[in-house]
């Protein structure tokens, strides 16, 4: 990435940066086979690799400032270019700066032109989301189908824990690496799949929506996929001392008499005990295991359970898991609340807890992974009509103008219309189509949210 970055930016050492680029590119093909560069989640990605900013954090946000000014959302090199040919694609690139013209589609027309066959170009979508929109049927049905498998085995994993058998946590793992792997391709639709929210399975269903959920804040946080790895599969056991806990493990069980709440407090105890007897885990995977299952109900303030004398705060990962843990539960159904509900006031619970419950820094970090306005958040339009919000809102908008799945009514309940940009504008007046003007409470319409938004059959969209 620091070579590409030099020879964007670089005039008069340009022969040197090409030949050091060219010599990146024939390395990294012959590696892997091939090299694709591309946008998604605001991150850059080489090949499946999401390319991490520690340590370059100007020269990623820089880069990825340059390509999406260019409405650039791909670059893959099918074979390794020719110098000249090279030269030609960073020369071009470079006069496409600053003219506000789309620049994609010009350097698709200049390539074309100059017989260059070995760099193909795509056009960021409208949206700023080139990867997301673009999944196949297929590949959205296989990432519920992911989803799904991962509740069955943590539901089998659960009973395996409670019946004192010896946990593996190779299979887990493999789940945990293959959402992370795709979480930076298709961050809505694992968004959209954590709506799903079971009493039926509640432990397993649980665990894998805070897992989707503390991946999304270490997405956002730029962190290497080894640690979001450790950290999903941290998410995934959080609670496996629980397992124990017959009469929780498919109720949700909301109150609680003396006896069984001093069951729910042992439970990080129980869980550290548990992972223990894992076989197969290595000293740094072992750690973060143990400290999401021990800390992640003890407070930013040290407050919370289990009570004990402490210097220091949770660390990363517990922290992580405790606000996957508080948003995952606070949408759940409660009480007289049947059906799942999100909304901003979940979000604004967050930064009232920040600084007491949870870590500021990361609660801040966290309402930009879901959004001001979540996945899952019912809205009436200023057209009249009713929507559910389905993605996710760009870090670099108000946040108030999500693309949203309508609802449309057919005979006393509504059937998934098609998924509209609240950001679109009449080209000559410059007001926007459709506004937001209220924030609905699926329970009083008696519309559960996931049943729309986990139905992949195709539909139109509008930009």
């Amino acid at each position: 990435m620091l070579k590409l970055y030099n020879a964007m930016r670089s005039q008069a050492a340009v022969q040197h940066d090409i030949f050091t680029l060219r010599k990146m590119v024939e390395a990294i093909m012959e590696k892997e086979g091939g090299l694709c560069l591309h946008l998604g989640e605001d991150r850059l990605f080489l090949n499946s690799h999401r390319i991490e900013m520690r340590s370059g954090h100007l020269v990623h946000h820089t880069l990825l400032s340059e390509l999406k000014k260019r409405r650039i959302g791909r670059v893959e090199f099918s074979e390794v270019p020719d110098p000249q040919d090279l030269e030609i694609f960073l020369r071009r690139l470079m006069e496409t700066a600053d003219d506000g013209l789309h620049d994609s589609t010009r350097l698709q027309k200049i390539l074309a032109e100059e017989a260059i066959a070995s760099i193909v170009v795509e056009a960021l979508g409208r949206d700023g989301d080139v990867e997301d929109r673009r999944l196949s049927h297929g590949k959205k049905v296989h990432h519920t189908q992911v989803y799904f498998y991962a509740i069955s085995l943590m539901r089998e994993l659960f009973l395996q824990a409670r019946g004192n058998g010896r946990l593996d946590p190779s299979i887990p793992s493999r789940v945990i690496r293959t959402i992370t792997t795709c979480y930076g391709r298709a961050a809505a639709t694992f968004m959209r799949l954590a709506t799903f929210k079971s009493s039926q399975d509640f432990l397993a269903n649980h665990a894998v929506n805070v897992a989707i959920y503390a991946i999304a804040l270490g997405h956002r946080l730029g962190f290497s996929n080894r640690f979001l790895n450790d950290l999903g599969l941290a998410a995934l056991l959080h609670d496996i001392g629980e397992s124990r806990l017959g009469w929780l493990e498919d109720t949700g069980k909301q109150r609680l008499t003396q006896k069984e709440w001093g069951e729910v407090v042992a439970h990080p105890a129980e869980g550290v005990r548990i992972m223990t007897g894992m076989r197969g885990v290595n000293l740094a995977t072992m750690s973060r295991l143990i400290a999401g299952a021990f800390e992640h109900h003890i407070r930013y303030d040290l407050s919370g359970f289990p009570g004990q004398e402490r210097k220091g705060r949770p660390s990363l990962v517990a922290g992580i898991i405790a606000l996957a843990d508080f948003y995952d539960l606070a949408a759940r159904p409660s009480g007289k609340r049947m059906l799942p509900c999100f909304s901003d006031q979940l979000l604004e619970a967050i930064m009232e807890r920040s600084g007491k419950d949870f870590d500021p820094v990361l609660a801040r970090y966290f309402l930009r992974s879901v959004g001001i306005l979540p996945v899952g958040t019912l809205c009436r339009l200023d057209t009249g009509e009713f929507g559910i919000v389905s993605r996710p809102t760009e870090e670099d908008t108000t946040g108030e103008r999500p693309w949203v799945r309508l609802l449309a009514p057919r005979n006393r309940t509504y059937q998934s219309g098609e998924e509209v940009n609240l950001n679109s504008a009449d080209r000559k007046t410059g007001t926007y189509e459709r506004s937001i003007v209220e924030i609905l409470d699926p329970n009083e319409m008696d519309i559960d949210v996931a049943a729309y938004l986990i139905a992949f059959e195709p539909v139109k969209t509008h930009p």
